[in-house]
């Protein structure tokens, strides 16, 4: 009898195929294995990180700013995220909290700064106006938002003058109108306004070379009515009439 062929193992072989076939599905499947196993352990990772004790957020860092106590800020975010594992700490969530409990700050930026500590940085409103009162000055910036008092007259803040009693709401709201349309440097130049109601608005101009008492009349077109008193005093003009900014009045 003959003896049979050996199988043959080159490429037109359909044993050999088959077995291409079956080693590549193995291939595919520890990858496949490997990768589920990779994501599970990521999962499993982040779900024990998730609830850990261990970064329980246990110290937060404020930078103290002229308007907003640092430590008070550190109170107030301990009480309400105190313990909560960091992960689970939303950075927005604080910021949006800190600026509710702490109206006088303008920005609230809060970063993550180790495994169980918040870091937070406060920009404070800008005083455009301060009011006369029995305990002293009272800030207010730009939103009409209070901004506390102080004792010793500010510097660089237009200061509202009394003008026969304290003013009402719509007027105190008439002149912060007027200030915060007017930019940094205009503002600047206003050492002080008086105002007997929303619509006689009226100050005095001071630029360190010159010195006018002007009257605004209402509040619109406050950089307009600032810009013609500066020019008209810078020509020596002392008296001022810029109600109606295109025709002013001098004296």
């Amino acid at each position: 009898m003959v003896p049979l062929p050996e199988p043959r193992t080159d490429d037109n072989s359909t044993a050999d195929l088959t077995g291409v076939i079956r080693a590549r599905r193995r291939q595919v499947w520890r990858s496949r294995l490997i990768l589920i196993g990779a994501v599970a352990a990521v999962l499993i990772i982040v779900a024990v990180l998730w609830f850990s004790p261990l970064l329980a957020l246990d110290k937060v860092s404020v930078k103290d700013s002229n308007l907003v106590d640092g430590e008070k800020v550190t109170e107030e975010v301990l009480r309400t995220e105190g313990g909560t594992p960091l992960p689970q700490v939303r950075p927005g969530t604080v910021e949006k909290n800190v600026l509710k409990e702490f109206p006088r700050a303008k920005e609230a930026s809060v970063h993550y700064s180790g495994p169980r500590s918040l870091s937070i940085e406060i920009t404070d409103r800008d005083p455009v106006l301060a009011i006369t009162t029995s305990d002293g000055y009272e800030f207010f910036d730009d939103e009409a938002v209070n901004l506390g008092t102080v004792k010793k007259a500010p510097k660089g803040v237009t200061v509202l003058k009394e003008s026969g009693g304290a003013p009402d709401e719509k007027t105190v709201a008439a002149v912060i109108r007027f200030m915060a349309e007017l930019p940094p440097k205009l503002r600047s130049d206003l050492h002080s306004i008086q105002a007997k109601d929303e619509k006689n608005l009226s100050g005095v101009i001071d630029t360190g070379k010159t010195k006018a008492k002007v009257v605004f009349g209402d509040d619109s077109s406050a950089g307009l009515k600032m810009r013609t008193a500066l020019q008209l005093a810078a020509d020596g003009r002392t008296e001022i009439d810029v109600s109606v900014p295109s025709v002013p009045v001098t004296n």
